[in-house]
Order: C-alpha cells, then sequence, then structure tokens
C-alpha cells in the first residue's frame, strides 16, 4: 500500500504538494514571453529570499556548478585565495579554486567543527599588499551538521579593510538560517533549488555584488558556459543563453509564494525549532552528537556518531522499511556517522516521526534505549 515517505536526507528535501503541481506544466517556448515573465516573477521574489538588491544569477545545474561558476568569473589564474577544510563541500570550494589554477591557502578545522572570523583573520592579519582576492565561506557543512558566523568574517574583513571578495556557499543554509546578504555585505551568494527552496535539484542560484562585477571583468580563469557576464545579458531580456530547466521555474515560482507567506524570519524560527527538537530527541537517545559547540549547530542537519554496536547500513536499512530515509557519512566520516535532515518542508509530527523510526529500529538492533524517550524529549522541546 502507498504511503507517505519522510526524505530525511540533508537534502534533496520533500517537495511539497504544490510545488509538485506545478513542476507538472506543459513545455512552454523558453524564448517567448511567458517565460521571460516567470523568469522575472521568480528573481524578484528571490532578491527578496536573499535579502538582496544585487543581481541574480541562474544556472541550470546542480550547486557544484554554481561554485565553480562563481569561482572562473571571479578569478585569474595565480589569485590567492583563502579557503577551509572543515568537511566535504569546504573542502570542495577550495579544490575547485585550485583545479582551475588559484593559489589556495588552507584553514585546517577538525571536522565538527565551524571555521570562525579569528581562523580567517590569522591569516589575512599578515597580507598587508592584499594579495588575497577572495575569501571562501561555506555557510553550513552539510556533512557535519555545522553552522558558520558569515556576518563576524564580513565584520572581520572591515576592521583589516581588506578588499578580499567574500564568497558564500549557501547551498544547505539559504531559506534555512538567516543570510543578510547586501547587511552583511556579501558579495556572491551560491545556493541551489533542492534543499530550502524545496524544489528536485537542477538550478543553481548566484548573486553578485557590484564589486564582484568588477572583479568579473579582470578574471581570466576559462569558461563558456558559466560566463555570468553572458547569463546577465540574456537574462536581462528574458532569456537564457541555452535551454534552462524551465518546469523548475515553475516550481520555483510556488515554492516562493509558499515562503513569503510564511514569512523568512517565521522560515528561520521554524528551522531552528525543528533542529532542537530533533537534536533533543537524539540525545535523548544516548547518542552524541558530532558537533560539540551547540552555538555551531546546523539549523539544516545533524550529525551524529554512530553507536559502537551498530552499522550504519543496518539503522538505514531499518528506518527505509518504515518509510524513514537518512544520510551517511561522507569521506572520512563514512561509516562513523550518520546524519538526519531537518530542512526545507518539515514540521513538528515529521520530526517526531523522524525520531520514532530511529527509536524503533535502534531498539531493534540492541542499542540501550526507552522507547519514547526520544518522541517525548522533541515534544517537550516543541513545548518550551
Amino acid at each position: 500500500m502507498y504511503r507517505r515517505s519522510y526524505l530525511q536526507i540533508p537534502g534533496p528535501t520533500n517537495i511539497p504538494d504544490p510545488v509538485l503541481q506545478a513542476l507538472n506544466h506543459p513545455a512552454i517556448n523558453h524564448r517567448g514571453s511567458e517565460f521571460a515573465e516567470l523568469l522575472a516573477h521568480n528573481v524578484r521574489g528571490l532578491k527578496q529570499v536573499m535579502q538582496t538588491e544585487n543581481d541574480i544569477l541562474l544556472f541550470p545545474s546542480s550547486g557544484s556548478g554554481g561554485l565553480e561558476a562563481a569561482i572562473v568569473n571571479l578569478l585569474s589564474p595565480g589569485d590567492k585565495v583563502l579557503a577551509v577544510n572543515m568537511g566535504v563541500f569546504s573542502q570542495r570550494m577550495g579544490q575547485i579554486a585550485h583545479n582551475f589554477g588559484a593559489s589556495v591557502t588552507w584553514i585546517e578545522k577538525e571536522w565538527g567543527t565551524a571555521v570562525t572570523a579569528a581562523d580567517y583573520r590569522a591569516v589575512l592579519e599578515h597580507d598587508l599588499k592584499y594579495e588575497y582576492k577572495a575569501v571562501f565561506v561555506t555557510h553550513n557543512e552539510t556533512a557535519t551538521g555545522v553552522l558558520v558566523d558569515v556576518e563576524s568574517v564580513r565584520r572581520m574583513l572591515d576592521d583589516l579593510h581588506h578588499p578580499a571578495l567574500l564568497v558564500v556557499d549557501a547551498v544547505s543554509s539559504l531559506a534555512i538560517s538567516d543570510l543578510q546578504t547586501d547587511t552583511w555585505g556579501v558579495d556572491v551568494v551560491v545556493s541551489a533549488s533542492q534543499k530550502g527552496l524545496m524544489l528536485p535539484g537542477g538550478l543553481s542560484v548566484i548573486s553578485v555584488s557590484p564589486k564582484a562585477w568588477a572583479a568579473q571583468e579582470r578574471a581570466t580563469m576559462p569558461k563558456w558556459y558559466w560566463n555570468f557576464s553572458t547569463m546577465r545579458q540574456r537574462m536581462a531580456i528574458g532569456q537564457m543563453p541555452y535551454t534552462p530547466a524551465i518546469n523548475l521555474f515553475f516550481g520555483l515560482e510556488v515554492a516562493l509564494k509558499l515562503l513569503q507567506e510564511e514569512g523568512m524570519p517565521n522560515v528561520f524560527r521554524r528551522h531552528t525549532r525543528n533542529a532542537l527538537a530533533m537534536q533533543a530527541g537524539l540525545m535523548a537517545m544516548g547518542l552524541e552528537l558530532l558537533v560539540e559547540n551547540e552555538a555551531e549547530r546546523s539549523p539544516a542537519v545533524t550529525a551524529v556518531k554512530l553507536p559502537a554496536n551498530i552499522a550504519y547500513q543496518d539503522l538505514a536499512r531499518g528506518t527505509e522499511q518504515l518509510g524513514v530515509t537518512i544520510g551517511g557519512g561522507l569521506q572520512r566520516l563514512e561509516g562513523k556517522i550518520f546524519r538526519v535532515g531537518h530542512l526545507g518542508m518539515l514540521h513538528e509530527m515529521e520530526v517526531i516521526a523522524t525520531l520514532g523510526a530511529l527509536e524503533m529500529v535502534l531498539h531493534k538492533l540492541g542499542h540501550d534505549l526507552q522507547l519514547g524517550v526520544a518522541t517525548g524529549a522533541a515534544m517537550a522541546s516543541y513545548l518550551r
């Protein structure tokens, strides 16, 4: 018998029914007026969600494609950039830059801890000739469940009067955690469709400041598909340089409407409440969270250390049988943690159902816990 599925990985996320219905739209002419109006409407909505008046560019790609687009449009081979290794996706930004010939300085952090403004300052305060052209920040490290304080990084750059571009990976934080693009002076924000925007994958979203456009004019890294200038020119007339993911734009229109109706402050509060409830339930089962510092824990995803006697495959298989899908550890954390996403279309009862499934399977696999303790802790968290 058909039943509801709970996709509680860190993305893609559960897609609201109105968005699914909007995606089921007949094909239209991507060079016609209907698409031009749809595109303009979505750009206006994205500016509200991203809290910016900067240009918005939309590429048919994953979030990783958006990161590559940002890097090749801002930099030239040999440019110095400051990157962080605190997880798979922060590492990816620096690796892309390295592959295109940038000179990358790495800040190494233990996976499960957040990079801080002080970490960046320790490098940049010695850069008296302002040789670093860009600072990369992964707002939310999906692989570890760590949230980074972007605002403090901007304050640090301002305090040093450092002109480096502030480039933020917000793939798993947009429409989840507050990111005040213009107020915080973020030059480039890269995000994607399949997480907080509650869509299927396939659309990257990039905001570009005037300062970033000036850098783009000087940049010499090779590009064609990812060319910011070409995309801006075509979007200005309601088109794209190549065939876009047309149906995603119909879904995006409805997703943005849902976010606007809820109100972005309420969206952020809902994600925080869900994260705290999920984390309370997980800890009530005697599980240890990867991120020890509560202030650094993500509102999008929680990484949990696996009990010594339980294999991830057994846990994931058991929850899958109950209709709940969780995520595993990546790279150096593979087999050591599991990850629970609590982002996108998620409310109290989905959190409680997810915890209930984890309780049942962990109990069956021999983990010492009292049934009901996790769901009870989550309920208590919501009632505070």
